[in-house]
Parts: structure tokens; C-alpha cells; sequence
């Protein structure tokens, strides 16, 4: 079983954690971290089964955890990716990366 983190909890982190938990086999959503919580997508994560989290880090930090999906806002795709790649966790980032080539850049490397 893969277990996925989910690092954003608005539009698109719904979506992505609602696919995974109804569509993709052999993948579970483990967690979801969000910093601005509303009481709508609490609610919501709570309805899905989800641990929550205020502080990403704690996706980070977890050894089960095998992947994260990037969904915050756009400003910090790239600097969580990054940190993401050094914990040693498989990413997916929406889009875009970041808006800056230099960050996009240092993402790839």
C-alpha cells in the first residue's frame, strides 16, 4: 500500500485526496496538512477518514509516508518540494512549480 501525504487542504487538495481515496488501488491518503484550516475542509477531512495536520512537517517527518502531493498555494510549491525531495519522499507538485526559472530549476536538481 502506498501512502500518500496531502500537503494543501483547499480546492485541489480535496480533489486529489477524493481520487485517491475512491479511485487509485493500492494508495491511501495517510495524512493531510493544512495551515489555514477552515472549518468546511476540516470537516470534510474528518468525513474522509483523514489525519490532519497543521504543520506540513509532520507529513514530512513520518516514515511511513512514502509520497506527497504538493497543493498549497503556488508561492510555496517549490520550496516544499524541495524540502519533500530531502526527506527522501516521491513528489508531486501541482502546478506551476513556481513562477521563478531559478526555483524550478533548483526543484529539478
Amino acid at each position: 500500500m502506498l501512502n500518500i501525504g496531502i500537503i494543501g487542504a483547499g480546492r485541489i487538495g480535496k480533489v486529489h485526496g477524493q481520487s485517491i481515496k475512491f479511485h487509485v488501488k493500492n494508495a491511501q491518503v495517510a495524512a493531510i496538512a493544512d495551515s489555514f484550516w477552515t472549518e468546511e475542509s476540516r470537516q470534510w477531512a474528518k468525513e474522509m477518514g483523514f489525519t490532519t495536520y497543521d504543520d506540513y512537517h509532520k507529513i514530512l517527518e513520518d516514515a511511513s509516508i512514502d509520497a506527497v502531493m504538493i497543493c498549497s498555494s503556488t508561492q510555496t510549491h517549490a520550496p516544499i518540494s524541495i524540502e519533500a525531495i530531502r526527506a527522501g519522499k516521491h513528489v508531486f507538485c501541482e502546478k506551476p512549480v513556481s513562477k521563478d526559472v531559478g526555483e524550478i530549476k533548483a526543484v529539478m536538481q
